[in-house]
């Protein structure tokens, strides 16, 4: 939780330009990213500039959902808009500077060149670009934002821009991940044995405290209690991503909880495989929690003290569930060596899903532009990454990712179906979200 506070009043915080040291101009007084320019009476970039515009000129009114504290820096400023908003106004950007007589994007008919901030303008300052993460017409604001400065519309060509965007929806998906991952309770949680969901989705922590997520397997291998703490602990990740990634943070509880049902299971699985991975490259079969624990293959998890008939139906059904794991998911993230930029984009695209039932229609389309835009940004990435024809080839196995990792929840839903016919208690929290009722809605 630390890296998502307000900086104390002892650590750097940008002047607004009212400094004399011609360096500082260059910091953004929002974000202290690169600036662009003086905007609405302070110096800023300009995706901290059109964010200002557009909330303003929407009357839009932002609640933030971790108690005002959330740090808003290059890396943290898309997290919570709220925040952002109320920065705005305490660096000194002016509301009433918004004038309506000026065009879509803020500009005015004839735009003084600002030759101060002419070097700046040439610097493709890459994060500055995106707003609001991910909307296409954001991007395409943005977009003409930047083309302000005679000199940057003249040398960028279109393509080059384009790429920029694109490569600032991965960006921005890889900050939303690393600031997920880092938030921890810095109070005391109490957690319930079943919490009603409705609470849960914008209360995660009553499911489980958010403790340090750490697949290093330092702790030993893990029991069945602590198989089930660890899948409370990723659905605690999975809900507080829910709620960090626009724009289904901005959807309604009902919404949220639809999404959850319906991507959860796959979307933990593909979580804890590829934190497997990049644990212990050279261990093909060993799957990693977040606890610290593992799963070594082979691993009897129910026949340890007993050889009654309903563990080792268990045992049997727990190693199916391993198995898929291992050869669907570990094997396959081995295989294609998928990186960081390319999981947080596969995550994304499953949580950005338009398909699920009990969604508005306006939510919908919202749901429909963001995941076009991640899509398009993953596959421009590989473009520019593989060439034409291996790009093609490796979006598509990267998206069969999506769905081996749904045939593993499948196989650990059938686990649970086993266990309630066995008479085997199991945590209910799980058998609520991880089990076959819910993941029907996928098909």
């Amino acid at each position: 939780m630390e890296s998502l506070l307000k900086p104390e009043f002892g650590e750097y915080s940008p002047s607004g330009g009212n400094g004399s040291d011609g360096e500082e101009l260059t910091i953004c007084s929002v974000c202290c990213d690169e600036a662009s320019g003086r905007h609405y009476g302070v110096v800023a970039c300009f995706g901290c500039k059109g964010f200002f515009r557009r909330t303003v000129r929407a009357g839009k009114n932002y609640v933030c959902r971790y108690n005002g504290k959330c740090r808003i820096d290059k890396a943290g400023r898309n997290v919570c808009r709220s925040c952002r908003f109320q920065k705005c106004l305490e660096v000194g950007m002016e509301p009433d500077a918004i004038r309506p007589d000026r065009d879509k994007t803020g500009r005015q008919k004839n735009p003084r060149r600002n030759t101060q901030f002419e070097s700046v303008n040439k610097k493709s300052s890459v994060s500055s670009l995106l707003g609001d993460l991910p909307n296409m017409n954001t991007i395409k604001e943005d977009m003409e934002n930047r083309s302000v400065s005679p000199s940057l519309s003249d040398t960028v060509p279109l393509r080059q821009n384009t790429l920029i965007a694109d490569e600032n929806v991965l960006t921005t998906l890889s900050e939303i991940e690393d600031i997920v991952i880092q938030l921890q309770d810095n109070f005391e949680t109490t957690q319930q044995t079943l919490p009603q969901m409705a609470e849960a989705i914008t209360k995660p922590s009553l499911i489980s405290a958010r403790t340090l997520l750490n697949f290093n397997g330092t702790m030993g291998s893990a029991d069945p209690h602590c198989v089930s703490s660890n899948l409370r602990r990723m659905i605690v990740f999975t809900f507080d991503y829910i709620n960090t990634l626009r724009p289904i943070a901005d959807l309604n509880a009902d919404e949220k909880l639809s999404l959850a049902r319906s991507m959860v299971a796959p979307f933990l699985i593909l979580f804890c495989g590829y934190h497997s991975v990049i644990s212990d490259p050279q261990e093909f079969e060993c799957i990693y929690l977040p606890s610290g624990h593992k799963l070594p293959s082979h691993q009897n998890l129910f026949t340890k003290n007993s050889s009654k008939k309903k563990f080792i139906l268990l045992e049997n059904k727990a190693e199916h569930v391993r198995r898929n794991m291992t050869e669907m998911i570990l094997h396959q993230l081995q295989r294609l060596k998928v990186t960081k930029v390319e999981m947080v984009a596969l995550k994304a695209i499953m949580a950005l899903d338009p398909n699920v039932k009990g969604l508005s229609q306006k939510s919908v389309e919202l749901l429909v532009i963001a995941r076009e835009s991640v899509q398009h940004a993953l596959f421009s990435h590989l473009i520019n990454n593989f060439g034409v024809l291996e790009a093609t080839s490796r979006f598509a196995h990267l998206l069969l990712l999506i769905t081996s990792a749904t045939r593993v929840a499948f196989s650990l839903s059938s686990f649970f179906q086993l266990s309630r016919d066995v008479n085997y208690d199991i945590d209910g929290v799980l058998e609520e979200l991880l089990f076959f009722d819910h993941l029907m809605d996928r098909i």
